[in-house]
């Protein structure tokens, strides 16, 4: 597999060499005008030469002149020119005031002797002019010069190399903070801390960032939580009409070997039964399918009585109540209502069965009123001890105050004096 260079390597290596080549480039322009000062300075010597030959010889025109002044050479033959130049330049320059230098060296060699030729024109009459400096007549000065302008470049080059250097390392620890800091937060990331504010990483594409990535995963963990409240409440809702079809099968079963022939309303009665089961079971998946989903369609509505709903809520869960020293009062009035029916039949079964389960003597009142149902039951001790001062159930009633939230339905629970109880307004 091919080996992935990190972010921070990367960005200090192309800095680097980056600040390197800036260093180099520099540098070699450095050297270079350097070297093309010394030029105009040795043109603006020949020039000089020149202005003064013409000055001081007016009348030795068209004569040679070796070693004028600073040995320099002055003729206005080409052929008079030193040997040496004229193997270097077959033919005389054409350019006016334009230095020629001629020399053996390479980029990194000093050279030995160097030759400049000029030609010049003043007062309309053409002349050549060259010197030849070599290293032993060379001035001291230009070459004390020449070290120190090199020793300078040096200094100059690796200052900048080094505040390069802290730039790199001052930006990196400036960017890679932040972003390590990022990368730790992704990583501590939990149910909890998804719900805390994000903190700040100094950049806004950084905080950007962190915001999508909250967004996300809260996205995901919404999912999950719905999808694992949707298998909890599955499993507990359906264990119901599951008994209910499972009981009128047994004894379906059982009328069926001890008669030869099941009487008409016993048999109607029980494949009824095992029908609302299994359209509570549908009507079941369907409400939590509905539940589960953060957008969805509203239920659709119907004319339901409130009376009968109780009534057959209790007449389920009668069982619950079986070998309990229990009172039941029920107390309703027919109300009818155009509302979500199974929403209504899950919330108030759970309340009942949460009533008839978790109360072993005593007495349960049901009363119904117009729109109202209100609960009220003892709790034993135990019961009370393990369950916590919100007043909840479980899982029936988790659902039971999910569907009211989302339907806008009032339900209300107190406990007080050993006593539960619970209001829903449909």
């Amino acid at each position: 597999m091919k080996r992935q260079l990190s972010l921070k390597l990367f960005i200090s290596v192309s800095f680097f060499v980056l600040a390197l080549l800036i260093v180099i480039t520099y540098s070699f322009l450095g050297v270079h005008f350097f070297f093309k000062g010394m030029d105009n300075i040795i043109a603006s010597n020949l020039e000089n030469a020149g202005h003064s030959y013409t000055r001081t010889h007016a009348y030795e025109q068209h004569k040679t002149i070796h070693k004028f002044h600073r040995d320099y050479t002055i003729t206005y033959d080409w052929q008079h020119i030193p040997a040496a130049i004229r193997e270097h330049c077959e033919q005389p320059p054409n350019e006016v005031n334009v230095l020629h230098k001629i020399d053996n060296s390479s980029w990194f060699e000093r050279p030995d002797v160097i030759h400049f030729v000029m030609r010049l024109q003043i007062d309309d009459q053409p002349f050549f002019i060259s010197q030849t400096i070599t290293a032993e007549r060379a001035s001291a000065i230009v070459g004390r010069n020449i070290q120190e302008s090199r020793q300078t470049l040096f200094m100059i080059s690796i200052s900048i190399l080094l505040l390069m250097a802290v730039f790199i390392w001052f930006l990196l620890k400036r960017v890679a903070q932040p972003v390590s800091q990022l990368s730790h937060w992704t990583h501590q990331l939990d149910s909890h801390s998804l719900a805390q504010d994000i903190p700040d990483f100094s950049y806004p594409e950084l905080n950007e960032m962190a915001n999508l990535i909250q967004r996300s995963l809260s996205s995901v963990q919404d999912s999950l939580q719905r999808e694992e409240r949707f298998l909890s409440f599955a499993s507990h809702e359906l264990r119901t009409p599951i008994s209910v079809i499972r009981n009128n099968l047994e004894l379906l079963n059982k009328l069926k070997q001890t008669s030869t022939r099941l009487n008409e309303p016993q048999l109607t009665d029980i494949i009824n039964r095992i029908d609302r089961a299994s359209l509570t079971m549908k009507h079941l998946s369907e409400t939590l399918l509905w539940l589960s989903r953060d957008f969805s369609e509203p239920l659709p509505k119907q004319e339901v009585d409130l009376e009968q709903l109780v009534k057959q809520s209790c007449d389920e869960m009668a069982y619950l109540l079986n070998n309990k020293s229990v009172d039941l009062t029920l107390s309703t009035h027919s109300y009818p209502l155009v509302i979500e029916e199974v929403p209504a039949r899950i919330i108030l079964g759970n309340l009942i069965r949460n009533a008839f389960q978790h109360t072993t003597q005593g007495k349960i009142s049901i009363q119904q009123s117009k729109n109202s149902v209100i609960i009220t039951n003892p709790e034993s001790s135990d019961e009370h001890s393990n369950s916590t001062q919100d007043l909840g159930f479980g899982l029936g009633i988790q659902l039971t105050t999910k569907l009211a939230d989302k339907l806008g339905w009032s339900y209300q629970k107190t406990y007080s004096d050993s006593l539960y109880r619970v209001e829903i307004k449909l």
